[in-house]
């Protein structure tokens, strides 16, 4: 079984994987004065254990990718996928964070100085026509230079695109492992082959075309988008649970396996793998929630908020000054990373509030007007 419910639940392991990339895997982006994380364990951080995780967790977006790909051939299968809804149900998604928190960061958060970190100066902006510039282009996702972990957006619109076409064309195939090579060959030349092609003299003006970078030279884990419209399409993320399942004790197993993924990617082949890795990942964690239903729940939780909680996080981590002393204000990663999970998890709950509470105003006023225009037209027939 791999429903909803499960999707829910990686994402929401996903997006707790983000927040500790962000949080401990960048250290020129440490509030300044913050001089890194301790350990009871110093050789967690000072072997440089703690990094390697941090980077490696990256994995999380191979993760997202994977499972848009997915419910993408879910949606197909029924009937019910039109690619222009998906891309405004995105934006809609985009723009109810965007229209809250870049007036905030705007108006609250023009900070300027020596004494801080340069990504806390961001909205320091004197010129209303640079203001102008970037909020337009940003809105429009033409842009992420209010919050650069908004350049998922247009990667995910493209990959979006070739993914339907990738469908079509393959819609007839019935063979798993002829479609699984495809999708290896389309990882070579994601990685490889097409982004090679602008140090080629011939083709050097490549690297300045939007359509080369965003439709050709694949960011790496975007790839993983097409892996998922394949096991989605021959079942194959329930089939391989079901072998895992007869496994005995596949629930530790599973957790057991977990780590030694996350281990070979460390510092064995590094992101080479991702295709192999994510698929791994999917299978191994979802088997381990299906172990533990409490623990699933709460990450079930989550994986509801994980689109606000990505949009959201990156501005209480990185750009606005005084939150990013409150999240950095320990020296304990895991604290901090649940100092940020809640400030963000807050946020997205928030949010989800506002525009819940604006949404019954307008029902309330649209029956409130059409009660004042009924008495009218009423009265016109009369006449």
């Amino acid at each position: 079984m791999f429903s909803r419910e499960d999707t829910k639940a990686l994402k929401g392991i996903a997006v707790i994987m983000m927040l500790l990339h962000h949080l401990a895997g960048f250290s020129d982006r440490y509030p300044k004065g913050f001089e890194g994380f301790k350990s009871l364990w110093k050789g967690f951080v000072t072997e440089g254990y703690l990094g390697s995780l941090a980077s490696n967790v990256r994995l999380c977006v191979a993760v997202f990718f994977f499972l848009g790909g997915y419910g993408m051939y879910r949606q197909m299968e029924k009937g019910k996928y039109s690619l222009f809804d998906s891309v405004v149900r995105l934006f809609r998604n985009y723009w109810k964070v965007f229209v809250i928190f870049v007036p905030i960061a705007f108006i609250f958060f023009r900070r300027s100085g020596d004494d801080i970190n340069n990504l806390c100066t961001r909205y320091n902006v004197q010129d209303l026509k640079t203001l102008i510039t970037a909020v337009i282009s940003n809105f429009f996702a033409l842009s992420y230079s209010i919050n650069n972990e908004w350049w998922f957006i247009q990667t995910y619109i493209c990959v979006m695109l070739l993914g339907l076409v990738y469908f079509i064309l393959l819609r007839k195939n019935k063979y798993f492992a002829v479609e699984l090579f495809i999708v290896f060959i389309i990882d070579i030349l994601a990685r490889s082959f097409f982004p090679a092609l602008k140090s080629v003299e011939a083709f050097n003006r490549l690297g300045s075309n939007f359509f080369y970078n965003k439709l050709l030279a694949l960011d790496n884990p975007a790839q993983c988008f097409f892996a998922g419209i394949t096991f989605a399409k021959f079942d194959a993320i329930v089939k391989m649970k079901k072998k895992l399942s007869e496994i005995p004790c596949s629930t530790i197993v599973s957790l057991v396996a977990v780590a030694a993924v996350m281990w070979c990617r460390s510092f064995v082949v590094g992101d080479l793998f991702d295709i192999v890795y994510v698929i791994s990942f999917i299978v191994l964690v979802s088997q381990f929630f299906d172990g533990v239903k409490p623990v699933k729940k709460i990450f079930g939780y989550l994986g509801k908020h994980s689109t606000n909680i990505w949009l959201i996080h990156s501005f209480f981590c990185y750009y606005f000054l005084e939150a990013t002393k409150i999240v950095y204000s320990t020296k304990s990663v895991w604290i901090d990373l649940l100092i940020l999970t809640v400030m963000s998890l807050a946020a997205s709950i928030i949010v989800d509030f506002i525009f819940r509470w604006i949404s019954v105003l307008y029902e309330k006023f649209k029956v409130w007007s059409t009660a004042n225009e009924s008495p009218k037209a009423l009265k016109t027939g009369n006449k």
